[in-house]
């Protein structure tokens, strides 16, 4: 039997992680990185209204309820975790068993994780000590109801995230033998951060990479707050933005669209600053051969980069947001086929 290889990736905005691998295609699964704790109060659907597609998972004796619906199950005060010590929070672990629950492997031999460029060096191998073991996870039964099982990790490997995409494109493309002679520029969007990594092949040049608290959510602010003074409301729940900004349909307020065109160019200039970072910490970009991008912020992101690096063509990888949990199982495959054939 094939070794089963598997990917998570946890991100500040969503959890993305892969489902079932055949040949060279991927399939992709992700819901959104909350974590509320779950209610120990009565049902009140009543079974009149449709459950929510989110599981109960604990971690340290706390339970919290995650899934592609987690957003229905939190109030207004709960939020997403925006903290550099994510990957070591309780709310992370129960993302990765909400993960194991929607994946549906009793046992993986090895598990392929990711970490933003500036907490790696710090939390990669905590993180994979954290991972490896058995973990209890809820299962669906035929029936619809459900039971508990067993989850188990024999190995876990972490990699920085821009990693990723390297893997995903360069495999994807058959450009992996000629971009591991060049010098390349990762560029991951995230939710929370701005990470960066500048690649000799798919070695990592420290002094040029970094990562910087200045993802989609800090773009998503800057608009609401812009939106907020218009309105004369405070608005909160930047998801409804996030999903403007993705679908191209104007968010509603009080029953009735808002025209947010005026208010995109103040999130594009908050970009632009996050960008300058970036481009100062790279430097001449005169050796870089390779420019990809990824992450879901990707698409918002590109024309700013375009006129950042006018000379250079910006890659943006197929489905971006699932860019890098692609790459982890690209790259994990690689790792089973050197370590299961020592065995």
């Amino acid at each position: 039997m094939s070794p089963v290889v598997r990917a998570i990736d946890v991100g500040y905005g969503n959890t993305k992680f892969t489902t079932l691998v055949t040949g060279s295609d991927i399939q992709c699964g992700l819901f959104p990185s909350l974590a509320p704790q779950a209610s120990t109060g009565p049902d009140l659907a009543a079974g009149l209204m449709q459950r929510r597609n989110t599981v109960v998972v604990e971690v340290e004796g706390v339970k919290y309820e995650v899934g592609k619906d987690a957003r229905l199950a939190q109030d207004a005060s709960h939020g997403r975790v925006l903290d550099p010590d994510y990957s070591m929070t309780a709310a992370h672990m129960a993302l990765i068993r909400g993960a194991f629950y929607y994946m549906g492997q009793s046992k993986i031999d090895l598990l392929v994780l990711g970490l933003p460029v500036n907490t790696f060096e710090k939390y990669n191998q905590q993180l994979a000590d954290r991972v490896i073991g058995k973990h209890l996870v809820p299962v669906r039964e035929k029936d619809g109801s459900l039971s508990q099982r067993e989850v188990e990790v024999s190995n876990c490997r972490v990699i920085p995230q821009p990693i990723g995409a390297f893997f995903d494109y360069a495999t994807k493309t058959r450009t992996y033998d000629r971009m591991r002679s060049q010098m390349n520029l990762l560029i991951d969007i995230g939710y929370y951060t701005l990470d960066w990594l500048v690649a000799d092949g798919v070695k990592m040049v420290n002094a040029r990479s970094g990562a910087h608290n200045g993802g989609m959510s800090a773009v998503l602010r800057s608009m609401a707050e812009a939106i907020g003074s218009e309105i004369g409301e405070q608005i909160s729940d930047l998801s409804m933005l996030e999903e403007s900004i993705r679908t191209g349909i104007d968010p509603t307020f009080y029953g009735k669209p808002f025209d947010i065109t005026e208010h995109l160019k103040i999130g594009k200039a908050k970009a632009e600053q996050f960008v300058s970072v970036l481009v100062n910490k790279v430097g001449s970009a005169l050796d870089i051969s390779n420019i990809i991008l990824a992450g879901g912020g990707a698409e918002f992101f590109k024309d700013v980069l375009a006129d950042k690096f006018p000379k250079h063509e910006i890659i943006t990888t197929s489905d971006p947001v699932f860019a890098n949990v692609r790459g982890f199982q690209r790259a994990g495959q690689q790792f089973a086929d050197q370590m299961f054939k020592r065995g």
